[in-house]
């Protein structure tokens, strides 16, 4: 389970990085808001689990910091809470939707 929680803390760490890099964009439509309010309700599912979150780097895009939440994730399906996976899964096209325009 140690490797597990160091996945699930790299994983918490990257949905940070997204969160800060959205709202340290302009943003006059409000649309990098909602989705990082959408990526702090994953965060508090996480948080539940009483995983602190690592210092990981931060990545190039949000997308990307999502992306690779999503992949240290996926390692551990046995130990990610359900509710989890389609709010990831919204985030995750949301994100890659915004990188597109």
């Amino acid at each position: 389970m140690p490797d597990a929680k160091h996945d699930l803390a790299d994983a918490l760490g990257h949905l940070r990085h997204a969160a800060h890099q959205l709202l340290a964009e302009p943003d006059p439509t409000g649309q990098a808001l909602a989705l990082a309010s959408q990526i702090l309700d994953i965060e508090n599912l996480l948080e539940e689990l009483d995983i602190e979150p690592a210092f990981v780097p931060a990545a190039e895009t949000a997308a990307d910091s999502l992306a690779t939440a999503g992949r240290l994730l996926g390692r551990r399906p046995d130990i990610v809470p359900s509710k989890i996976w389609p709010a990831l899964q919204t985030v995750l096209v949301q994100a890659g939707d915004r990188g597109r325009r």
